[in-house]
């Protein structure tokens, strides 16, 4: 059973994530616009999170979790038709954007090879290699989640992303990415960082449900206290928009701990305490974020957010003279977002 509200959440993130790629002004305006963390960040964690709801579904019929696998080549397909689009596009018709694919055409064998490993990700074209690698991941993790027979087996299997995590805060991405040719491009996302937000968004998706099965079979109910507590994540949320927009005289943080990149921990704690107010928002009033438009596009996210890269290149293929002045800075963004609706709404008619 789907939940419309996280399919209506996934759909205003891809959103602001158009809006994002687009650039200014109306980036200036949303990305981070609730603290220190972007809508990527959202985009992952409701990925493992419905992905625990899912796997928990398919169980009986599915006990391997082979849906996630093909969910996974499907991604990697969508990915491919995608790079090769735009490889074609840049080499001959927008050679504006050509510098993007350069890499590739100079190194016919290795781009070929690298990019169907999913190792060579040109700007734009990262996320869905990381959604690739996980969903392959958590195919396997994922059945051991829906197993647990206590929370604490869930901590347990949670334990190794955070110990990932916190390796690659040192560096762990640049080691391995020296193993490969320096025209190699791994994107902006580091994989090692990363998987720890999809993952915890699994971990609570399991430790929800298996708290609640306890609470039915008479245990003390964890999860109510939990809720009590949600009202004090308010102040630690304006608290971080306050300072993450400078309208308080603190000095920002240094990087490490807002990194992008490396998901640096108080971009972390600032999205989990996030996410925590948006599920108790859920949880409390289920109806007041399903919005119809934005359900059909989480519920096609996959379509959604490959026809949003094509867009993002096209733009930036645009002459200067329109892409920095206004009215085409603004009307164009919102076009593209509604030509993304029309794409999800003709995919659910059929």
């Amino acid at each position: 059973m789907r939940i419309r509200a996280l399919d209506s959440i996934r759909g205003l993130l891809l959103l602001q994530m158009t809006l994002d790629h687009f650039g200014k002004p109306i980036s200036h305006y949303l990305y981070q616009c609730f603290g220190f963390f972007s809508a990527a960040e959202g985009f992952f964690f409701l990925s493992g999170f419905v992905g625990i709801l899912a796997a928990t579904s398919k169980g009986v019929k599915d006990p391997g979790q082979h849906w996630m696998r093909w969910r996974a080549l499907k991604t990697w397909r969508y990915h491919i038709a995608t790079l090769l689009i735009l490889c074609l596009l840049s080499y001959w018709l927008l050679p504006s954007i050509f510098g993007n694919f350069k890499s590739i055409f100079q190194n016919p064998a290795g781009g070929i090879l690298w990019s169907l490993l999913l190792v060579h990700t040109p700007e734009w074209l990262d996320v869905l290699p990381l959604y690739v690698v996980f969903l392959l991941l958590g195919s396997f993790v994922f059945p051991l989640f829906v197993k647990a027979k206590k929370k604490r087996q869930i901590f347990y299997l949670w334990l190794p992303s955070l110990a990932v995590w916190t390796v690659a805060q040192f560096g762990l991405q640049g080691w391995i990415n020296g193993l490969f040719p320096a025209w190699v491009s791994h994107g902006d996302f580091d994989p090692y960082s990363w998987q720890f937000v999809y993952f915890s968004g699994a971990a609570v998706a399991a430790w929800w449900k298996r708290a609640r099965a306890e609470e039915s079979a008479g245990a003390p109910f964890a999860v109510r206290s939990i809720v009590k507590l949600s009202p004090l994540l308010i102040p630690i949320l304006i608290f971080c928009f306050l300072w993450s927009h400078q309208f308080i005289s603190l000095e920002l943080p240094s990087e490490i701990f807002t990194s992008k990149v490396h998901v640096g921990l108080l971009r972390f704690v600032n999205f989990f305490a996030f996410m925590l107010g948006i599920c108790y928002i859920v949880r409390k009033w289920p109806n007041l974020l399903d919005f119809k438009f934005a359900n059909v596009m989480g519920r096609h996210s996959l379509d959604v957010y490959s026809a949003h890269i094509v867009f993002v290149y096209l733009w930036f293929a645009t002459p200067n003279s329109i892409r920095y002045h206004a009215p085409w800075n603004v009307v164009v963004p919102v076009v593209a977002c509604v030509l993304l609706l029309a794409l999800a709404k003709l995919r659910d008619r059929k």
